[in-house]
């Protein structure tokens, strides 16, 4: 299936739910009832969770209804840093110490199945109901070696009294329409910005993207093509730093807290947009500038050139390590956690409590969820983003990325210079 395809299937779920949704939504989902199951199993389940602590507090709630299900088996459920999470496991899995549950980055997937440390769960788990972009982020070599637990993009979230104050009527459509717009808004001395970015390579993607630039391209016998320092791409990053950066964002920025200070700013109404993704939204809505929350305003990321735009689609899979299958009792109790915590009306619930999009077909078809104003918005986001390409490899990229980009950014390097050094380093990485 083709990186265009796979968004294209999550975007029909999504269409289906936008044409049925009605303007206003409904009730939220309550915590689903576990169905029984007689379980052999007495003893410790680890799951590990790089939600932050008010969405672990959610799918928490799911952990106890489960275990209270179940007495005699204790589910322990323990946060994970996101930045720290992916070495932790590849330090335990050797050595037999890996939790029996991993929420896993997508990018991560394909690597620890590459590796050996996860289980196939092909035949071990009914995966009809899922999304078939989402679910192929957790495909390698003939096997699935997890299940998506939620999809996303960066999208462009917007304050919907500062874009009239501006003169939209809307989200812009095109980088220079932010530009122009947001200029009259923006106040650099004032820390008041028509724009927020961050310092980090997954935020770099969509000025790539949006010139018409692609990172690489993965070949039949497995060798990769880096195209990442192209013309186009380059013309991106020039617009972002001449055209952007100095007029309606912040010249220069603490790359360490960019994320934190995006968020307050944009939270306490300062800022007038941001690219971020569906898994911000429950926490913009507690700012002081969304008491109302349809001045939260969700679009795709703005066209660089006519046409040209993208994002890059992220999101989770839950995994199950490879040695659970040691104990069969264990491995039929940690897959009925599993199945419970990733279920339908699991997914159901934590769409509306914290606005994650489902990866479920039959998630999108809860009353709740088809009302849910914010699912229209993402459906529209995820239709214009930019699948990205999978290699066991592919996590290992970022840091040479983010590297470069910042040297780029605090003017250390040209565009094409920090381009160059990255498809080097890329090039030895997937071709060497």
């Amino acid at each position: 299936m083709s990186n265009r395809t796979k968004v294209a299937a999550l975007t029909a779920v999504l269409a289906l739910t936008v044409s049925a949704a009605p303007a206003l939504a409904q009730d939220g989902v309550t915590i689903p009832e576990v169905p029984a199951s007689d379980l052999e199993y007495q003893g410790e389940i680890t799951f590990w969770n790089t939600m932050r602590d008010f969405e672990m507090a959610e799918v928490q709630k799911l952990v106890d209804a489960w275990q209270d299900a179940h007495p005699g088996i204790t589910v322990k459920h323990e946060p994970q840093s996101f930045d720290n999470a992916r070495g932790n496991y590849q330090n335990a899995a050797p050595v037999g110490t890996a939790p029996d549950i991993l929420r896993a980055d997508i990018g991560w997937t394909i690597g620890f199945a590459d590796d050996g440390y996860l289980l196939d769960l092909t035949d071990l788990v009914d995966l009809s109901d899922y999304v078939a972009g989402p679910l192929e982020t957790s495909s390698w070599k003939g096997g699935t070696f997890g299940v998506p637990h939620v999809t996303d993009a960066l999208g462009l979230q917007c304050n919907g009294e500062l874009l009239a104050e501006a003169g939209l009527d809307g989200a812009p459509a095109t980088w220079d329409e932010l530009v122009a717009a947001g200029a009259s808004v923006t106040d650099l001395g004032a820390q008041q910005y028509g724009f927020y970015t961050r310092g980090d390579s997954y935020w770099a993607q969509p000025w790539i993207w949006a010139w018409g630039g692609k990172l690489y391209d993965v070949n039949d016998d497995g060798s990769v093509t880096v195209t990442v320092n192209s013309a186009e791409s380059v013309a991106g990053w020039e617009y972002l730093k001449n055209e952007v950066l100095g007029t309606v964002a912040p010249e220069s920025w603490d790359f360490a807290s960019d994320y934190d200070n995006m968020s307050a700013g944009f939270k306490a109404g300062t800022i007038m947009c941001v690219m971020n993704g569906p898994w911000s939204v429950a926490d913009h809505l507690s700012g002081a500038a969304f008491a109302d929350p349809s001045n939260l305003v969700i679009a795709p990321i703005p066209e660089g050139m006519p046409g040209m735009t993208g994002s890059p689609v992220g999101g989770h899979n839950y995994v199950v390590y490879a040695l659970v299958a040691q104990d069969e009792a264990k491995q039929t109790a940690v897959l009925d956690l599993l199945e419970y915590i990733n279920s339908s009306g699991a997914q159901a619930y934590l769409a509306t409590t914290l606005s994650l999009l489902p990866t479920r077909v039959s998630a999108y078809e809860n009353e709740a969820v088809a009302a849910d104003p914010l699912m229209s918005a993402w459906g529209e986001v995820m239709a214009k983003a930019t699948n990205r390409v999978g290699h066991p490899k592919s996590s290992d990229q970022y840091d040479p990325f983010t590297r470069e980009y910042q040297a780029f950014l605090k003017g250390d390097k040209s565009a094409q210079e920090a381009l160059d050094t990255i498809a080097a380093e890329w090039d030895a990485l997937f071709n060497g």
